[in-house]
């Protein structure tokens, strides 16, 4: 029979190794989590995202480190609402925003797909403020009009690099498509204009206010959806500003100004805008 010291014994070293192990956990996870700011340190964000996005966001032509436009100004709404400063910064091309995402060195993006691999260091905050529509662009001389996704099929395609479509056709991409991609839009049209690629993948909106900008009449949309995706705000996971009670502020004040239909009004003022320095 097992005595009731040895039991003792045997109780008090298993609860003193199990207080060792927590103590390591913990360790590894200080070691490796990033530290989290109480909120009400967290007085300012600093706030990218697609600079190469008219009318949603742009450099700002007399400040450039800037970014201007109807997503810029939702955010700035957003900061208002709950009482927190915004700092929207031109951080570079779309996938070095994304990369200082990655890193936390941005805390938001004001404007996102949704991507599986994408909430692997950032978080969606919803509801969606925004929704687009991804077009095919090609020539208006192009030999023939591509009016399904599989007429790309052997084409010579480009799109922004680190862009995402939605899964459905990023998949679809990936195992049927060439698609290269180029650091800005502005290169991407060039290479439609330049016969160097069949056709480009953008967004509706965006694509069109550069076409407009930059005078290429000739590039046209095709009569196919590629997809209609939802933007979203994003917090990145390695924020110190990224707490559950702060994640909650902000979608709360986003919930609210979707509802007021701000983002419309936003659109419609910040068209006109990028029009005049067009014309």
């Amino acid at each position: 029979m097992v005595s009731s010291l040895y039991l003792m014994v045997v109780n008090q070293r298993a609860s003193r190794i199990a207080g060792w192990v927590a103590c390591f956990l913990l360790a590894i996870a200080l070691t490796y989590s990033p530290a989290r700011a109480d909120d009400d340190a967290c007085k300012r964000l600093l706030v990218s995202g697609n600079p190469d996005y008219p009318p949603y966001l742009w450099p700002n032509p007399d400040n450039p480190a800037e970014l201007i436009g109807a997503n810029a100004e939702f955010i700035r709404a957003v900061g208002k609402e709950i009482g927190v400063e915004i700092s929207v910064v031109n951080d570079g091309p779309w996938g070095r925003v994304q990369e200082e995402m990655r890193r936390g060195n941005i805390d938001v993006i004001a404007g996102a797909f949704f991507t599986p691999k994408r909430t692997l260091y950032m978080d969606y905050l919803k509801p969606a403020f925004q929704g687009t529509r991804t077009r095919i662009w090609t020539l208006d001389n192009f030999p023939r009009q591509i009016s399904s996704w599989d007429e790309l099929i052997g084409l010579e395609g480009v799109t922004v690099i680190n862009n995402s479509f939605g899964p459905e056709f990023d998949n679809f991409a990936r195992e049927n498509l060439t698609l290269r991609e180029s650091p800005t839009l502005a290169q991407s049209l060039r290479l439609v204009e330049l016969g160097r690629a069949d056709y480009l993948v953008y967004e509706d909106f965006p694509a069109a206010a550069f076409i407009a900008k930059n005078n290429l009449a000739n590039i046209v949309a095709n009569p196919v959806d590629i997809s209609a995706e939802d933007l979203f705000v994003t917090m990145s996971r390695n924020s110190p500003c990224n707490t559950e009670n702060m994640r909650v502020r902000l979608s709360s004040a986003i919930r609210k100004l979707v509802d007021d239909g701000l983002m419309k009004r936003l659109l419609a003022s910040n068209l006109e805008q990028w029009g005049q320095l067009v014309n």
